[in-house]
């Protein structure tokens, strides 16, 4: 599948924000949270590996990016997730 550039780029960064900062956070305080976002991000990284696949990227470098990118709004969302706690009053 050949996806334009400037339209992956854009939904990758989309993703990467929207996941990261709001919804992963979101998730991970709910009961089942946990395993969404291991969803999510097993879909991140085939989405990835899609967009960057088409462009004559070797297969592991692309599997590698793939994984990478899917990985960081994780990260962004525990970041989050800390200073949130880190902010709350404590009882």
């Amino acid at each position: 599948m050949d996806v334009p550039v400037n339209i992956s780029g854009s939904v990758t960064i989309f993703l990467l924000v929207a996941f990261g900062i709001f919804i992963y956070p979101w998730l991970l305080k709910r009961r089942v949270g946990v395993l969404v976002v291991a969803i999510l991000t097993a879909a991140l990284a085939l989405l990835y590996y899609v967009f960057d696949s088409s462009n004559g990227v070797e297969t592991g470098t692309s599997m590698a990016v793939a994984i990478i990118l899917a990985l960081l709004p994780l990260g962004t969302a525990l970041l989050v997730r800390h200073l949130q706690r880190k902010g709350e009053p404590k009882s």
